[in-house]
């Protein structure tokens, strides 16, 4: 006999979850600058500097005049205790395919699969963030005072007032404004750094606006010997330099020195490794160790902690906590371009 039926059939479900992508942390992971543990509130930088005169020989004895400044500052850096926690409810996964890992009983109510394939993506989005927030954020007071600052030039206070606002400053934030007591002026205002005028960058600007940013360093930096410079960069320069570099026609010129490719390409401008992060209107030239981060371990970055609520709650909570901060040294040797 002809079979009636009505009513929806269930699909089958599609083997794989289609995750996220999340942007690579790379500062913590390659400590591509000085990443400083062992600090849970605050940590004091010094900064030293000796100032030599030469004379003329003499058989006399030696006495005090000056010729020799021995010269050491210190500078408090308060760390900033960020969390990121929220509660899961996991009896919102019933009637879900997760609901088939669960194992039997009423208490139990947690699914292998969705800790496996979905909650495990948590500590790749924060990582992501805080990555994000390292080149590319600022706090409330600190937009307003840059905003207020002379010595600013227009066009970085409007990049510094469309960072997200973040609770602690970033890299090139703390190389604009910093309170600092190895500045020339200590104290809280605009650093000491070398500000280098910009424009929007674009495939056929970039070398000429990374030729700026390179003359504007001192010969110093980029002929240091014990310490090697780079150039951090917004991740978008990356793009624009292969567009550049394969222009067609008679104004092609390759500027950039590309080696490898995928995760072991190299960039380079005139001889400096390009290292390329979320920054955004503003780039960075430096020896990598003048620019810092302050944590209380490095590990904290991908750490959570995960377990059921109190007084018998079906829920569980979910819980991530760091002490960071930012902080530039040797401010004359930085060359900021925005």
């Amino acid at each position: 006999m002809p079979i009636s039926y009505s009513g929806g059939k269930k699909n089958p479900d599609l083997e794989n979850i289609q995750s996220e992508l999340y942007a690579d942390s790379k500062t913590f992971r390659d400590r591509t600058i000085d990443i400083q543990e062992g600090f849970k509130s605050g940590a004091d930088v010094y900064e030293s500097k000796v100032n030599v005169t030469m004379k003329a020989g003499s058989t006399d004895a030696v006495t005090a005049d000056g010729s020799i400044g021995l010269n050491v500052q210190k500078s408090p850096v308060t760390l900033t205790s960020i969390e990121y926690s929220d509660v899961i409810d996991d009896a919102v996964l019933f009637g879900t395919r997760f609901e088939a890992s669960m194992a039997k009983g009423a208490f139990n109510q947690v699914s292998d699969e969705f800790d496996k394939k979905v909650l495990i993506q948590v500590a790749p989005a924060i990582g992501e963030q805080v990555e994000d927030r390292l080149w590319n954020g600022a706090t409330t007071a600190t937009k307003a005072s840059i905003a207020a600052a002379t010595g600013v030039t227009a066009s970085v206070k409007a990049a510094v007032a469309a960072m997200p606002t973040s609770l602690f400053d970033s890299l090139p934030v703390r190389a604009i404004w910093n309170d600092s007591n190895s500045k020339t002026v200590a104290g809280a205002g605009v650093a000491d750094t070398i500000k280098v005028a910009g424009t929007a960058i674009t495939s056929s600007n970039i070398a000429a606006e990374y030729s700026k940013l390179y003359a504007g360093a001192p010969d110093k930096v980029i002929n240091a010997t014990a310490s090697t410079a780079k150039i951090f960069a917004p991740l978008a320069h990356r793009q624009l330099i292969k567009i550049a570099n394969n222009t067609v026609g008679a104004a092609q010129q390759i500027n950039f020195l590309v080696e490898g490719a995928g995760a072991t390409e190299k960039i380079y401008y005139n001889g400096v490794e390009i290292e390329f992060h979320p920054l955004v209107g503003l780039m960075i030239l430096t020896l990598p160790e003048y620019l810092k981060v302050l944590v209380d371990l490095a590990g904290d970055n991908s750490f959570l902690e995960i377990d059921k609520m109190a007084n018998g709650a079906q829920k569980r909570y979910i819980k991530n906590k760091q002490s960071i901060s930012t902080w530039v040294t040797n401010q004359r040797y930085i060359t900021i371009y925005g």
